[in-house]
């Protein structure tokens, strides 16, 4: 699947600016009640819903003709997005191994 490129660069900027409010405003609060964070996805559809509709912004318009579930796909890739950029930037812990291809022995 090939995306239009302006496109795609505002629907990574709406997983950007998703991922941010939801980590700013929603995390702290699920934090402290101390709710569980498997609802974070579910609001970053919905932040990022709102944004696609705001924007207008179809990132399927290519492959499905129906406007509206283009649209909504679009919020779930921008949303999931969101939750898949926070899971990756929000690990401390986290260890990479870099395997240069170089033998020790």
């Amino acid at each position: 699947m090939e995306f239009d490129i302006a496109t795609l660069g505002i629907v990574i900027g709406m997983m950007v600016l998703a991922n941010r409010l939801v980590a700013a405003l929603v995390t702290p609060i699920f934090e402290k009640y101390g709710l569980d964070k498997f609802w974070l996805m579910f609001v970053s559809w919905a932040l990022s819903g709102v944004f696609v509709w705001l924007t207008g912004v179809n990132l399927f318009a290519a492959y499905i003709p129906n406007v509206l579930v283009g649209k909504i796909l679009t919020a779930v890739v921008a949303g999931g997005g969101a939750n898949l950029l926070h899971d990756l930037t929000d690990v401390s812990d986290a260890v990479l191994l870099v395997d240069d291809g170089e033998d020790v022995g």
